[in-house]
């Protein structure tokens, strides 16, 4: 009687690429990347000036901030929650900033100006994004208010506070140092895009490494799980809106340091393009899912996206279409990936 051939079992390293290859590719970064390839190859077919590289920095310059905020949003959305006050939030701390480090005498309805050095005045424009974090955490997390409600409205009670107390005025006069945070550059790099990537790393390892991190992960994948599992949810929530306010806090100081100006409608509607880059990065706004990487590269091809149309000559109302489109696209790219998973 012969003896069966049983079929040999294939080791799991006996096919590792194409099975890597597939996750490479089915991430939203990797369809991001892709994209802004080939929008990249075509616009510069249409325009000569696109692929020039002050123009590709100006692209980083003008959206770091958005990243910036997208990162602290991330956070929140990661966590299960939604902020959006965060462009409220960056105007107001731009204007803290610009109040302490103005030299005044630039218009005729004076804000106090103090003339602080540039340092101390970006230390307290982040605190101030990190009180309207701790505001709204404290209403989500101790008075149970829901998420879109509470930001919603400290949206109009933060940007109220900017308009009331400029008058609908500027505050201009920067010494050089300050505007320098906006406008100058680190060898050929602008200033702002340092600052982008240094805090993408900086969040990107937290996320990563610190149980923390890891915690922000569970709370959003199942806030009832990690709650039975003992982990301190509302700390952790409360944590992810003042880091979501204090990066939203550096993002409004180097608006104000790049336009030179703090205006009362400054970051107006920033909150559509901060949360949209994030949910086009990856970011599901279920909760439990996504990466900083993601949220930088949903930023940097809004930010191309908008270019292209300057470049194209489009007219501004259709630009504000658009960007309603692309918020509307997002939010139905992180139904479907809802669906698949």
């Amino acid at each position: 009687m012969s003896t069966p051939v049983l079929a040999e079992k294939k080791s799991p390293e006996a096919e590792p690429t194409p099975a890597l290859w597939r996750r490479v590719l089915q991430r939203p970064e990797t369809s991001i990347i892709i994209l802004l390839l080939l929008l990249g190859l075509v616009l510069a077919q249409s325009s000569e000036a696109f692929l020039t590289p002050s123009n590709l920095f100006n692209i980083l310059r003008n959206n770091a901030d958005i990243a910036i905020a997208a990162l602290g949003v991330t956070l929140v959305i990661i966590a299960g929650g939604i902020d959006l006050s965060v462009g409220s939030t960056m105007a107001f701390s731009g204007l803290v900033a610009a109040m302490a480090v103005s030299l005044g005498g630039t218009t005729a309805y004076q804000l106090p100006s103090f003339g602080l050095p540039p340092a101390v005045a970006f230390a307290l424009g982040v605190l101030a994004g990190a009180l309207v974090g701790a505001i709204n955490g404290f209403l989500v997390v101790k008075l149970r208010i829901v998420p879109f409600i509470a930001t919603l409205g400290m949206l109009g009670v933060v940007r109220g506070i900017v308009v009331g107390l400029t008058s609908g005025q500027t505050v201009r006069n920067f010494p050089i140092e300050f505007t320098n945070l906006g406008q100058g550059f680190i060898g050929p790099v602008p200033v702002p895009v340092v600052f982008m990537v240094t805090l993408a790393v900086i969040v990107g390892l937290f996320l990563a490494f610190h149980v923390w991190g890891t915690y922000i992960y569970a709370i959003g994948g199942n806030e009832t799980s990690a709650l039975l599992t003992g982990l301190p949810v509302s700390r952790i929530k409360w944590l992810t809106y003042v880091l979501c306010g204090a990066l939203a806090g550096v993002g409004g100081v180097l608006v104000v340091a790049r336009l030179g100006v703090s205006a009362p409608t400054q970051a107006l509607g920033y909150e559509l393009y901060v949360i949209a880059s994030a949910v086009i990065g990856g970011v599901s706004l279920a909760g439990g899912r996504g990466t900083v990487l993601g949220a930088v590269l949903g930023a940097v091809l809004i930010g191309v996206l908008n270019n292209a149309l300057v470049l194209l000559r489009v007219e501004s109302y259709w630009q504000q279409a658009f960007t309603g489109g692309i918020i509307l696209l997002s939010a139905l790219i992180d139904r479907l990936r809802q669906r698949r998973s």
